[in-house]
């Protein structure tokens, strides 16, 4: 998986809608690609306005932004649910947007004094989808933030690029906060307090694995995988119980002497590859975790604390509580 799991259509069929229906109506836009293929891969910024058209209801982004994606991420929506916290989550999403939507749809974070402002910037489709497409990422900040923390999480105020709207009341039921139209930027300003609120199912063991998996799947984004970096992949998976040479075969659909001989044509082996991703799992779980070193040992399948320690130092040239000691320094 290179990409979240939730395209557009499938967002929308998640609000009621049927995919025939929805690529009908796409491929009646008069902006409509005459290419099937790429009428399925059209973006939610164009996608929009043909959902609100069909619900006839001006407000329609607005109530889509109550559905909430994270369960349908995937591995990032993984990663995202086992943050520490909302700045947390807030990093992660500038660092992993790609993996969620295009390029040209993103947030950004900047700080000032005691205050946060989370931008949405857009740099796709006419004023009217880019009022919608805003429309969508204001509500679904608030959904996605309240799934996370399991609380209401409260803004000091949205800028709103756009001019106000015929449906102004709408905004007031779906982003119950101080509204400015005609800004600058589209922005929530929230509290730098609020960056601090924890996230309900917090792991930190956990969310190394999710978050490397995140950084494979950026790497890999748009390019043709590698037999090694599919197996480096399927082994971050399967963290805490890595899988052997002929179970990565099978779910590489080859045979064990098939993935050896694309393995050395990389020139890299199984076991080499194994333990590249488990010290790398160790240093992550070593720098940004409370994990006791046995903790650790049993996470990465070692039955033997010393035997665990040993292949650290062999790695690192260093003792794994040394380690944690430089880099919490």
């Amino acid at each position: 998986m290179t990409k979240s799991q939730l395209s557009p259509l499938n967002f929308l069929e998640l609000a009621g809608f049927g995919p025939e229906e929805i690529l009908a109506l796409a491929s009646a836009d008069k902006e409509a690609d005459a290419n099937e293929q790429a009428r399925k891969n059209k973006s939610l910024v164009h996608l929009l306005p043909v959902a609100v058209s069909l619900r006839k209801d001006t407000s329609y982004a607005l109530q889509l932004g109550q559905i909430n994606p994270i369960p349908h991420f995937g591995f990032f929506g993984y990663a995202l649910q086992s943050c520490s916290d909302l700045r947390q989550v807030l990093n992660l999403l500038l660092r992993y947007h790609p993996l969620i939507v295009r390029q040209d749809l993103r947030w950004e974070l900047y700080e000032v004094d005691d205050w946060v402002a989370a931008r949405f910037t857009i740099n796709i489709g006419n004023p009217d989808q880019k009022r919608l497409m805003a429309e969508l990422a204001f509500v679904s900040f608030f959904t996605m933030a309240k799934y996370l923390t399991g609380k209401v999480v409260t803004a000091t105020a949205v800028h709103i690029k756009h001019s106000k709207p015929d449906y102004y009341k709408a905004y007031k039921k779906f982003l119950p906060t101080p509204l400015k139209f005609d800004q600058p930027y589209n922005q929530i300003i929230i509290s730098k307090a609020l960056l601090d609120v924890p996230v309900k199912m917090a792991d930190p063991a956990g969310h190394v694995v999710f978050q490397q998996q995140c950084e494979t799947m950026l790497r890999d984004l748009n390019r043709i995988e590698n037999t090694s970096a599919a197996v480096r992949r399927l082994l971050i998976q399967a963290a805490g119980n890595f899988p052997n040479i002929d179970q990565v075969a099978r779910q590489l659909h080859m045979s064990k002497s098939t993935l050896g001989r694309r393995l050395d044509s990389e020139s890299t082996r199984f076991r080499i590859i194994t333990e590249e991703v488990k010290n790398l799992l160790a240093k992550e779980y070593l720098t940004h975790t409370e994990l006791t070193v046995a903790d650790i040992a049993h996470l990465l399948d070692y039955t033997d604390t010393a035997n665990f320690r040993r292949a650290f130092v062999r790695w690192n040239k260093i003792p794994p509580s040394e380690f944690r000691g430089i880099t919490n320094a």
